[in-house]
């Protein structure tokens, strides 16, 4: 097939693929021809050669790869040129001038389509010059890729172990190989390397990037609050309102916080999410409020409408009118109201009700001391553990709710206590005075009538304090909820105001029954008329239940932008089908003037004339079912009504409950002044949950650290 005869009777341009990559394959044919010619004399050539007898010599093909032969033809051929074309002496007719053979070889070799055709004959079998390179290329960038995944794979184990440490410790006093008190990071990534050879690989030849610096740790950090943010604000983008909180402290490092949140719905229901944690320049109002400001604006500059309420923890330079923060914000949006936290409130009025009454203050007093008595030492509580089996809580003197778990294990447990103090004060081992006469003191003040008055009545009391001030904390409590909660409060402490005099007729029992001594050194039976709870006693525990009611009332009266609540209230419905709260619509849409008040009109008459509906009392699932899709139009109005009250914050709970997040941080953080660091540390910490539902969190912090900066280790992809 490769012969010159078949090439000359099929054009190669005529042949399958196929064949021509057999002829290719077969190569040029060398016959050993039969040319023999005698030189005659010529100008070009000296008179000696006349005569001379040249015939056929393989040095030509040896010294020309593409000069083959014909044996029928007895000529030489370009090979190249009869695939391909070209000049008919070397295609056609063949060369038999072996005289003048490497005059016309050499003319023949420098000629441009001779050239092309050797070029063209390389190329048979493969599509073209660029698919070539094209192949190599892409060989390098799978070889690229291919380590790409594998330096991405050790950057999610660092990222993984990042997250799992969350506001732990990330980095130790020493994280050099050798240290004994590497940190939770590091000692969880070596604890990794041995469960994973690749990790172990990685650490064991890398030079420039292993990945566990701080600087490494601290970028990391970076990365994930920034992917964090962007989900945050995509959330953002899609709700239709927000609020925001923020909750002020002094912590452990002895600097100035401010915690910020942000509050919305999401899927129907409220979400508070943590956004970082901010620092000042300065403690006055302005200051703050430009901070918050800072952190607003790029939110929702564009839609200034969608802030609808702002809540804070209650310190004047937050909350208070005249240039105040919520002042400065409010002139910015003008719908961003201000909603003081509820549970603060609580916590205020149980303060107010036992600070107004010397006896109440002294019975707290007493009760936080025999609380720390047992906290600051040891033994103490190993002694109360032994017989009582329960522990004192450690008081706090801010929180008065906090006060219900001592009220309630002092009552409980009074006769156990007594019993410990008293063999703390006769216990011959015990060699600090201070200890004796605080155990003896304590043993009186709990056999004490005023004492034990004063716990019965607060452990009746506090049991209702705890359960409204978790019912305010709970991030799903609404206005409406919030209303009928403390609602049920009042009604509860009323109950117990009511019964006041059960009450006393059962400590008066009591007392004649175990002949309660004051001062045990005076051996005597007292009578009736001295072991009975005096008149004053009940006055005061009456003023006590008055000051609780009368400050429920009037601290949460739900007037201004609150006052739409009351459209919503099911107890109302039935008098609402008679007579419709015209003036409750008409404030309603003062406050709130993005509201259609015809349209809501009519669906508030619809929604109060339905039966199934009036069972219904959290805004939350009246928003969750008229949102359903066949009444979503239908209820549109009630709908945007509802989420403004849903997104309204009732209390800073996720606030405070960040602080705590933020002590934990600043505990081993003392030296870092870096806010975006603890901001990053709070977010793992806090927003754990929501981290884990981003499906792609990983690969966007990969994403972004490749990004930021070279690195000693590519993290970025190439295309194919």
């Amino acid at each position: 097939m490769n012969k010159i005869s078949y090439l000359l009777m099929n054009p190669f341009s005529t042949l399958t693929l196929e064949d021509k990559i057999l002829i290719k394959k077969l190569g040029r044919p060398l016959p050993d021809l039969e040319i023999t010619q005698t030189q005659k004399a010529s100008t070009s050539s000296p008179s000696s050669f006349k005569g001379r007898v040249r015939k056929f010599n393989w040095n030509v093909y040896l010294k020309n790869n593409w000069i083959c032969g014909c044996d029928q033809k007895n000529a030489f051929f370009c090979f190249v040129c009869v695939l391909f074309g070209g000049d008919s002496t070397w295609t056609m007719h063949g060369i038999t001038d072996l005289v003048h053979i490497y005059e016309k070889i050499k003319s023949h070799e420098n000629s441009k389509l001779h050239i092309n055709n050797i070029f063209s004959f390389s190329l048979v079998g493969q599509s073209n010059i660029m698919t070539q390179l094209s192949l190599a290329h892409r060989q390098n960038i799978i070889e690229h890729n291919q380590e790409v995944d594998k330096n991405r794979y050790i950057l999610n184990i660092l990222i993984n172990c990042i997250r799992f440490c969350g506001a732990l410790e990330l980095a130790g006093h020493d994280e050099t190989d050798e240290s004994k008190n590497k940190g939770v990071f590091r000692e969880l990534i070596d604890f990794s390397s041995q469960l994973d050879t690749d990790l172990k690989e990685h650490f064991n030849k890398a030079k420039v990037f292993k990945g566990t610096s701080k600087t490494i740790q601290n970028e990391l950090l970076d990365c994930m609050l920034d992917v964090y943010h962007e989900e945050v604000t995509k959330e953002i983008k899609k709700t239709n309102y927000v609020a925001v909180i923020a909750d002020e402290t002094t912590d452990v490092a002895n600097e100035f916080q401010l915690v910020f949140i942000l509050r919305y719905i999401v899927s129907n229901k409220p979400v508070e999410r943590f956004w970082k944690f901010l620092n000042p320049p300065g403690h006055n109002a302005s200051s703050i409020a430009n901070c918050i400001l800072n952190e607003i604006d790029p939110l929702i500059s564009d839609t200034p409408n969608k802030l609808i309420a702002q809540s804070y923890d209650g310190a004047s330079v937050m909350s208070g009118g005249v240039n105040r923060v919520q002042k400065i914000i409010h002139d910015k949006y003008s719908y961003a109201n201000y909603v003081h936290c509820y549970a603060h409130h609580i916590n205020r009025i149980m303060s107010n009700a036992a600070s107004n009454n010397a006896s109440v203050r002294i019975f707290f007093a007493h009760l936080t001391g025999m609380c720390s008595f047992f906290s600051t030492s040891p033994q103490r509580t190993k002694l109360l553990d032994d017989i009582a089996h329960r522990r004192l809580p450690r008081s706090s003197q801010k929180r008065l709710n906090f006060q219900s778990r001592g009220v309630y294990t002092v009552y409980e447990y009074r006769n156990e206590l007594i019993h410990v103090m008293d063999i703390l004060e006769n216990d011959k081992n015990i060699k600090l005075n201070s200890t004796i006469e605080q155990a003896g003191a304590y043993k009186l003040r709990l056999q004490n009538r005023d004492f034990i008055f004063w716990l019965t009545i607060f452990h009746k009391i506090m049991p209702h304090v705890e359960l409204i001030f978790k019912q305010l904390q709970t991030i799903n409590t609404d206005p409406n909820k919030a209303k009928q909660d403390l609602q049920n409060f009042e009604n509860a402490i009323q109950k117990i105001r009511d019964e006041m005099d059960i009450t006393i007729d059962q400590l008066d029992s009591e007392f004649l029954e175990n002949e309660v001594e004051l001062v045990p050194q005076k051996k005597r039976r007292y009578s009736q008329s001295d072991l009975s709870v005096s008149t004053n006693k009940k006055i005061e525990a009456l003023e006590v239940c008055d000051s609780i009611i009368q400050q429920i009332k009037a601290r949460f009266t739900f007037t201004g932008h609150l006052i739409a609540t009351a459209l919503l209230m099911k107890e109302h419905f039935v008098e609402y089908q008679k007579i419709f709260p015209e003036k409750l619509l008409s404030d309603t849409i003062k406050v709130y003037p993005f509201l259609e008040k015809n349209r809501l009109k009519i669906e508030l008459q619809v929604l109060y004339e339905r039966e199934e509906l009036q069972t219904i009392s959290e805004a939350v699932t009246l928003l969750s079912l008229l949102s359903q899709e066949d009444m979503r139009d239908t209820f549109q109005e009630t709908i945007k009504l509802l989420e403004v009250l849903v997104t309204i914050p009732m209390s800073t709970s996720e606030a405070e409950r960040c602080f705590s997040i933020l002590e934990r941080i600043k505990t081993f953080l003392l030296k870092s002044k870096k806010e975006e660091r603890l901001s990053a540390l709070g977010m793992l910490s806090a927003e754990k949950v929501f981290l884990n539902n981003i499906k792609d969190f990983n690969e966007r912090v990969i994403e972004l650290f490749a990004s930021k900066t070279e690195r000693g280790l590519d993290f970025k992809y190439c295309s194919v």
